[in-house]
């Protein structure tokens, strides 16, 4: 049996939005929270600096929440309307359009997994400059729930929760007010509330992932802020993740069970008719190391020899019983003893981040020679290897 127990690890995520030509532009970033192994599972921190505009408390702006929780960030347009009473809706004084939630491929560069993150519209809002005077109530019709209104003197401000079945369908968001047609108006600003459900980091290796999503800005597009003359028709949406865990392992399949041989294993040997017992005994258990931080690896047996510095192996029929030793692979493949009865540390130059570094188990020939002694017989035991964050 084979048991890791990783302490603390942190991989932050910086997701970027950014347009080409006749694109527009934002950035968002948030950080995962390093307490990876609490029960409730790892959380990723949203770190996007918060700027209120307008100044109105409790608007739109929040921060330093996890990223499953709604967020909202801000991005300059230029749409220029003018407000018709119609049966058209896109042409009443507010009209916000959005689509539902995407999948967005998260490749890691340089090679390995790819992962999927999952971009969820929560809110949508506008900054619109309509002329004096602004402080007019605008009705809420459509896939969105009235939340907030702000003016000043000639802009008015919304900001729009989107009900719960549109976020993950896509909707559209809608009112009027008469005292506003025949105005021509602008829309200088959108406010987007989001929340991202994003990949589990405990199965991710160290390294940046990359992806992009595109969304079109315009009449009946992804994005639809009403009838009239869009300079922006695309917001490009460019991520980019980091994974640092502090400490993270990979076993195989199966990695719970080793079984020792000889060289060339037992069939090997017999079929070269040896009589003498093998030179050794000995597995191999492949493991990958993620490591940004010193570390103690220790040993807890199922058998503890009698030194009580390492495990041993029963034979199933008696009592008797071998010793086995225990090594880490370090820089060079140099092979580091791992003990029962201390905690060595391993730092950086000993094992390195990123790298296969398998165990290994081995039985000396002396306990080779007294276990030949029991021909047909089994031997086993559980080994635990323990390796944890070295915290002062």
């Amino acid at each position: 049996m084979m048991r890791a127990e990783m302490m603390r690890g942190g991989w932050w995520l910086a997701l970027l939005m950014a347009g080409a030509a006749q694109g527009a532009t934002l950035n968002v970033t948030a950080e995962y929270n390093p307490a990876t192994y609490e029960a409730e599972g790892a959380k990723f921190i949203n770190t996007t600096p918060c700027t209120q505009y307008p100044n109105s408390t409790g608007f739109w702006c929040s921060t330093t929440a996890t990223v499953d929780t709604p967020q909202a960030v801000r991005f300059d347009t230029n749409i220029k309307r003018q407000v018709k009473e119609s049966g058209d809706s896109r042409e009443g004084v507010h009209y916000l359009g959005f689509p539902g939630a995407r999948d967005v491929t998260l490749v890691k560069q340089g090679g390995g997994a790819s992962y999927t993150l999952k971009f969820i519209v929560t809110a949508v809002g506008s900054e619109t400059k309509v002329g004096p005077p602004a402080n007019i109530t605008i009705s809420e019709d459509g896939d969105c729930v009235y939340s907030t209104q702000w003016n000043t003197t000639s802009l008015l401000f919304l900001y729009r929760n989107v009900k719960e079945p549109a976020s993950t369908s896509g909707g559209r968001c809608y009112g009027q007010n008469a005292n506003f047609v025949g105005k021509n108006i602008s829309i200088d600003s959108i406010y987007l509330g989001y929340k991202l459900k994003a990949p589990n980091p405990l199965e991710m290796e160290n390294g940046t992932y990359t992806g992009k999503l595109t969304l079109s800005m315009g009449h009946n597009q992804d994005f639809d802020f009403g009838a009239g003359t869009y300079t922006d028709t695309q917001l490009t949406v460019n991520f980019t993740i980091k994974v640092r865990h502090q400490i993270k392992i990979d076993f195989p399949a199966g990695g719970n069970r080793v079984v020792l041989q000889p060289p060339g294993g037992w069939l090997d040997w017999i079929y070269r008719g040896r009589n003498n017992a093998p030179s050794y005994l000995d597995a191999v258990l492949p493991a990958r190391f993620w490591v940004a931080v010193p570390y103690h690896a220790s040993l807890s047996c199922q058998y503890l020899n009698p030194r009580g510095d390492g495990c041993q192996i029963k034979n199933d029929n008696n009592d008797h019983k071998v010793s086995v030793k225990v090594f880490g692979t370090g820089i060079r493949n140099k092979l580091w003893p791992i003990y029962a009865d201390k905690k060595d540390i391993y730092a950086y130059h000993k094992i390195l981040a990123d790298s296969n570094r398998p165990f290994r188990f081995v039985v000396e020939k002396n306990s080779v020679q007294e276990m030949m002694k029991y021909p047909g017989s089994t031997y086993r035991g559980d080994i635990t290897i323990i390796i944890d964050v070295a915290i002062n």
